[in-house]
């Protein structure tokens, strides 16, 4: 449980707090009836995928989900990312990646199955930095995937979200292979709310959570607004591991937990504004401020391991009854986006922006020990500091062109984008990564190791890279009935050279009530300047034939001398194909479905090689051993694969009069994807290494087998009077976690996910309060336990025992999270 006198939100968000309630002014409640314009349109206009105006969702060529601001706050979720796999039947990110890497890895979403770094976020329209960090473990659209953390978002900041579920390089850049996400933020001129939550997982679990969220829109000039949003918290650790059965009942880690990480502090700021100068020129700015410190609880390493450090004389006078390593990670991040819209119809429109965003997390590590520095070594030393920061230029046309031939205007879009990306490592505390004084290996008994990892003097480095692109773009109604659209986009790279990318779209009605659409398109995704930045290196003392010996293993520079000697050749960008056929049917206002199916096809896949040991592989001995490294991983792009699938969804809108409304929606999701062609690598000195070396089962299964193969979301809303229910579900297919022995793989049978959401809306002299309380996971499902023989990454189980559930389950492993929460609106 948290200590409630020592929880302290952000300095920086109660003074946006006190500023909300000082701004507020006369309260200015709003209604919390049952009208249509609270609930919104069943067929939204959107601004992704498209640059014709008025264009709704149902209209597009291309399919896009809107979700609501009010659809995201009702879901329950502590963050955007949660939300978006709560709602969309083709989001996926598993949820509880656990341990003292857990808050390491950004809160990321996948789409159809591919990887989080294969989806481009875009915040009102503008290209949106990625993190600084991955993580090398076996994770689900996780491993080697520097994703845009969508948690740095607050929900309360946000209108609505545009998913666009296809492939858009050609439309807008880089890393849009899988699809697009686009976060439209509120732009309000007045009023505001205010709210706090509470929750905490059942069953013991854990994980309590205070969250305090708000915004507030103040007018300016010429009907111009500012919108100032924020939320802030603290989280306690969530357990999700069972009790060390070998530790007696009093042992003081018999209750060590291994879940999602605890959150000491964490705020996240957000400003929107915008001010009209005259008619035709308007200026605009939005920014965003977040910072989190998270602590990650290890596995619990026995006193009585047989290992090199745990029988070194340090460990055992400094940690007589074992230890629980421990991992903070730092987090700050900040963006600001500039721009000005200017023009007229018959001049065109003009968007000239400009943004930079800078992504920092720096790593901490405690309980830790270097024998090596003697037993007086500090436990606590910094292991590594990662930057990376974008910074995007870009001028943006549109103009509806009149051609008497067209049933309509014929707009054209074009523009002009700059991007800039630098990538900085920052050596940790030497501590972390050198021998100290003590140093000494050899037979069992005298060892005095030097255990150490992070980022080393070695390692630190800055890259940095440009990329200059063009755009155009036309779509026109050519015929009452058809639409057709065609994009094309080249980009210039300062390290991979040009590439153009292009697509185009159909769409025919039928009727009013029934249309098919169709898109193809070729996409490029770059290596994140995060994967061609990074290496890292850790050390450990094995016992080998009765001989302490130091294991070094190291994440190569992809193309460095010594990865090439591996067969690690310099880094290829992904190219995509993608082809897709649906259709839309609207058989009266209040009802609509839509199906999609889709190929997409994907070469040069980036990849992190697994680790490749000269145990396993013997050929590697004389290469690696003038190094002194015994095992080494690397980027690779040694697969091509191929996803196939569909998506199908439905809206359906009740006016029970004297009994409110409801709301109905369904989804589901479908998708395989396969590797169509693996390549093996061959070293200068002509060894060949297989590419189920260089890749292997574990890591395939990531790509193949890892996220279920369906997923089938159902919800409702229904407001009468005072009153709003919500409620979800959602049920994920079987999925494979594959390990390196196939005898030891493991298929996780389908799981149902309930949630519900009960809110009163308080009138008279209460109005604009709202009280709601719910549950994720309501029914507490859990997905089916790991093996004893296996760790949750499909690898023997290493000390301190085994997790309970899969870092891979879809809803994670911590069961029903039960929460309450008062709002209010003015």
């Amino acid at each position: 449980m948290i200590d409630l006198p020592r929880f302290r939100l952000a300095r920086a968000s109660a003074l946006v707090a006190g500023a909300l309630a000082s701004l507020g002014g006369p309260a200015m409640a709003q209604d919390s009836g049952t009208d249509a314009a609270s609930a919104g349109p069943l067929d939204a206009v959107v601004v992704t995928g498209t640059r014709r105006s008025n264009t709704t969702q149902l209209q597009s060529s291309a399919p896009v989900d809107v979700l609501t601001g009010k659809d995201l706050e009702a879901t329950g979720a502590a963050d955007l990312s949660r939300a978006l796999i709560s709602l969309s039947p083709s989001a996926s990110f598993p949820s509880t990646p656990n341990g003292s890497f857990a808050s390491s890895i950004p809160a990321g979403a996948s789409l159809r199955g591919l990887s989080s770094d294969q989806v481009l976020v875009l915040i009102n329209g503008k290209r949106r930095h990625v993190g600084a960090n991955f993580t090398r473990q076996a994770l689900a659209g996780g491993r080697g995937s520097a994703a845009v953390d969508l948690s740095l978002i607050p929900v309360a900041a946000i209108e609505r979200v545009e998913i666009l579920r296809d492939g858009a390089a050609a439309q807008y850049g880089s890393d849009a292979i899988a699809g697009v996400i686009n976060i439209v933020l509120k732009g309000r001129d007045s009023g505001g709310a205010i709210g706090y939550r509470y929750g905490e997982y059942a069953n013991r679990n854990g994980g309590e959570q205070h969250t305090l969220s708000g915004w507030k829109g103040i007018s300016l000039a010429n009907d111009g607004f500012l919108t100032l949003s924020f939320d802030a918290g603290v989280r306690d650790f969530a357990n999700n591991t069972n009790p060390d059965e070998r530790l007696a009942a009093n042992h003081p880690y018999k209750d060590w937990k291994f879940g999602a990480p605890r959150v000491n502090d964490q705020f996240n700021l957000l400003a929107n504004a915008e001010v009209p100068v005259n008619a035709d020129l308007s200026l605009y700015a939005f920014a965003t401020v977040s910072h989190r410190e998270s602590i990650g609880e290890g596995f619990y390493e026995s006193n009585t391991t047989n290992s090199a450090l745990v029988r070194s004389a340090a460990f055992q006078s400094r940690y007589p009854f074992g230890r629980i390593p421990v991992t903070v990670y730092e987090l700050d991040d900040a963006a600001l986006n500039v721009g000005a819209r200017f023009g007229d119809k018959e001049l065109g429109r003009f968007d000239l922006h400009a943004n930079i965003g800078q992504n920092t997390v720096k790593s901490i590590d405690k309980n830790g020990l270097n024998p090596s520095w003697g037993p007086n070594s500090p436990s606590t030393y910094d292991t590594g500091e990662r930057t990376h920061t974008q910074a995007n230029l870009g001028l943006d046309y549109v103009r509806d062109l009149p051609v008497s031939a067209f049933a309509g205007p014929l707009t054209l879009s074009a523009g002009l984008a700059y991007r800039w990306e630098e990538y900085d490592l920052t050596a940790g505390d030497p501590i972390a990564y050198t021998r100290g004084p003590f140093y000494q290996v050899g037979a069992p008994g005298v060892a005095v190791p030097g255990i150490y990892s992070g980022i080393t003097d070695q390692d630190a480095r800055t890259i940095s890279r440009n990329v200059w692109g063009g755009f155009v773009g036309l779509e026109a109604n050519v015929t009452e009935k058809l639409n057709l659209g065609l994009a094309l986009r080249s980009e210039h790279y300062s390290d991979f050279g040009g590439t153009t990318t292009g697509k185009g779209s159909a769409r025919y009605d039928f009727t009013p009530e029934f249309a098919v659409r169709s898109t193809y398109s070729t996409g490029y995704r770059a290596p994140s300047i995060v994967q061609l930045g990074y290496s890292a290196f850790s050390v450990q003392t094995a016992n080998i034939g009765g001989v302490f010996t130091d294991v070094q293993q190291r994440t190569l520079l992809p193309g460095s001398p010594i990865a090439e000697l591996l067969g690690g050749k310099a880094l290829k960008p992904e190219e995509s194909e993608n082809v897709s056929l649906g259709f839309v049917w609207r058989p009266t206002a209040n009802a609509s479905a839509t199906f999609d199916a889709y190929q997409i096809d994907i070469r040069n896949r980036v990849l992190l090689s697994e680790n490749l040991s000269t145990t396993t592989i013997p050929a590697l001995g004389p290469i690696l051993a003038p190094f002194g490294i015994n095992n080494a991983a690397f980027f690779t792009n040694v697969l091509d694969t191929r996803t196939r699938g569909f998506e199908l969804s439905g809206k359906y809108r009740l006016d029970l009069v004297s009994r409110g409304r409801l709301d109905l929606s369904a989804g589901f999701a479908a998708a395989d994807t396969e590797i169509t062609k693996a390549r093996n690598v061959v070293t200068p000195n002509g060894t060949v290494i297989p590419s189920d070396r260089i890749v292997g089962r574990n890591t395939r299964g990531l790509v193949e087998d890892i996220t279920p193969n369906t997923k089938f979301t159902l919800g409702a809303n229904w407001r009468i009077a005072q009153w709003e229910v919500t409620s979800a579900a959602r049920r994920y297919g079987k999925w494979t976690n594959r390990a390196t022995d196939a005898r030891d793989d493991q298929t996780f049978d389908p799981q149902w996910v309930f949630d519900l959401d009960v809110a009163y809306h308080f009138s008279g002299p209460l109005k604009g309060l709202k009280a709601s309380v719910g549950a994720i996971n309501l029914f507490d499902s859990y997905p089916d336990k790991t093996r004893r023989l296996l760790n949750s990454s499909g690898a023997l189980a290493s000390v301190g025992g085994v997790t309970k559930y899969s870092f891979n389950a879809p809803e994670g492993g911590l069961g029903a999270f039960y929460y309450t929460s008062l709002n209010y609106s003015f």
